[in-house]
């Protein structure tokens, strides 16, 4: 790292050295990403040091220098090194056999440089302070200057050096306390969410003999709002409904759960009422979606219609299928049903201890979808029975 004995001696310049970590992590990436764009070409960067002595910088080396007014009186220095400057123009324009001299640059070449610099400085500009200052500080102060090392293939290339005014020069102690970044920098970024789309409230003995093209109607869902499932709460937000996803009852192909056509409980336990919730999971949303969702805005989420939805009670999944549209509520069409891995059996009231147990039931006896269901696998409130 080259930092003269003057930089050393300046309560300013000592915070630069002191601060050069944070100049690092942020300049050295905006540079590194305003060539590597440019020409559409990897290049290796090392950020070697900051410095206001010019003479240790350009020693042994011709330089390409752009200044470009940042303020009425002051100016950024781009400065790149001639093995550079041929290497760029040799991947912008092809190679030649004529041997390359900065000094015979063309006019279309050198404006090919001029453009690279000028990528730079819009790279870094959002971290200067462009207010115009004061005269005394413009006669008081120094470019500091910020010399990096390019390698391509891992052969050492030359230097690239912006110079910047001191008064110019970002605070590190205030930038870090800002927001660095914007969502829109990163609003096509996508993110995992659960989605909610409703609930309803159904007998056990319902859940049990859910079948393959079933139509679960979910009463507590409304087609023009969603849920965000987060850990500790849920988050409503507006959709536009898909047409796509009305159906006819009538037509629909399906079997809507009705208390009418349900089969009868067979005992107290099938009459206990549960909440059965309708979600997608893992859907991805993008942050520029999250950032409208949270501006209370409604949202196209026509993405989250081609996932499966799934039908679970006590976050258990019984069942999945398609999401519909019937009326002013959402459904599911239900295209599989979950089985349970082991047979069970409803709890049986306990006999008095001088009866004898009677004998097991034979299989063709088991209640018609028990073995689809367990209800060990829900806890159920008293209330509910």
């Amino acid at each position: 790292m080259a930092i003269s004995q003057s930089l050393q001696n300046s309560n300013k310049k000592n915070g630069l050295f002191k601060d050069f970590p944070w100049f690092h992590d942020n300049f050295y990436w905006k540079l590194q990403k305003a060539i590597s764009d440019f020409l559409q070409k990897d290049y290796e960067t090392r950020f070697m040091g900051i410095s206001d002595d010019e003479n240790i910088l350009f020693y042994g080396d011709e330089y390409f220098v752009n200044k470009i007014p940042a303020t009425k009186n002051s100016t950024i220095q781009i400065k790149i090194s001639a093995p550079i400057v041929s290497s760029f123009l040799d991947s912008a324009l092809g190679e030649t056999e004529k041997k390359f001299k900065l000094q015979n640059l063309t006019d279309i070449e050198a404006k090919l440089i001029k453009s690279m610099t000028l990528n730079i400085y819009r790279e870094i500009e959002d971290y200067l302070n462009e207010e115009e200052p004061s005269k005394r500080a413009i006669i008081n102060s120094k470019h500091m200057h910020f010399t990096y090392f390019l390698q391509e293939n891992g052969k050492h290339l030359g230097k690239v050096i912006v110079s910047i005014p001191d008064y110019m020069l970002p605070n590190p102690e205030e930038e870090i306390k800002k927001e660095n970044f914007s969502i829109g920098n990163f609003k096509s970024t996508n993110v995992d969410l659960n989605i909610s789309v409703g609930s309803s409230r159904i007998a056990l003995n319902d859940i049990k003999h859910i079948e393959d093209g079933d139509i679960i109607v979910l009463e507590n869902s409304d087609i023009n709002k969603m849920s965000i499932l987060l850990p500790e709460r849920a988050i409503s937000f507006g959709v536009n409904p898909n047409p796509s996803l009305i159906i006819s009852i009538d037509n629909n192909g399906g079997n809507e759960m009705e208390e009418e056509t349900s089969v009868k409980p067979q005992n107290m336990w099938d009459s206990i009422l549960v909440d059965i919730v309708a979600e997608f999971d893992n859907v991805k949303l993008t942050l520029g979606e999250l950032k409208q969702i949270s501006e209370g805005l409604v949202i196209d989420v026509g993405s989250v219609y081609d996932h499966k939805i799934k039908l679970k009670v006590e976050n258990q999944t019984v069942a999945v299928g398609e999401l519909v549209i019937l009326n002013d509520r959402y459904g599911v069409r239900v295209e599989s049903v979950k089985k349970n891995k082991q047979n069970a059996q409803a709890p049986q009231p306990q006999r008095a201890p001088q009866q004898a147990a009677p004998k097991a039931p034979q299989a063709n006896a088991q209640p018609q979808g028990d073995e689809n269901f367990d209800y060990s696998d829900f806890e159920i409130e008293d209330e509910s029975i």
